[in-house]
């Protein structure tokens, strides 16, 4: 049965171990994507405190 999200739109809980390489690799290590990456996880934790 085939997955009905990408596998680079799941989230990392949502990824199948046999998925994680390509998962990791679909990744944007950037020094740009890793600022983006810090940003929406302020915003996330923002909502709650």
């Amino acid at each position: 049965m085939a997955s009905a999200v990408p596998v680079k739109e799941k989230k990392l809980m949502d990824v199948k171990l046999g998925e994680l390489p390509s998962w990791i690799l679909m990744r944007d290590f950037t020094p740009k994507g890793i600022v983006g990456a810090f940003r929406r996880e302020h915003e996330r934790r923002r909502k709650y405190h």
